[in-house]
């Protein structure tokens, strides 16, 4: 993964997409959209630039102020 990029859990992203988590997950199984399981396996993290890529390719809708800080 690559320093200083941001991580979104599964949570964030779909409240991002305005999805469901399923919704979310259904993406990453059916690899379409990129995603990391931490260490131990207990949590699915997704790189902001594989959530851009997804989302350009597929034409997603995606609100990046709803995470922001």
């Amino acid at each position: 993964m690559a320093n200083g990029e941001r991580v979104y859990s599964v949570k964030d992203v779909a409240k991002m997409c305005q999805v469901s988590n399923e919704t979310i997950r259904r993406w990453i199984r059916k690899n379409s959209l990129k995603a990391y399981n931490t260490t131990g396996g207990l949590a699915i993290k997704i790189l902001e630039s594989d959530l851009r890529e997804f989302s350009a390719a597929l034409n997603v809708f995606v609100d990046w102020k709803v995470t922001s800080k």
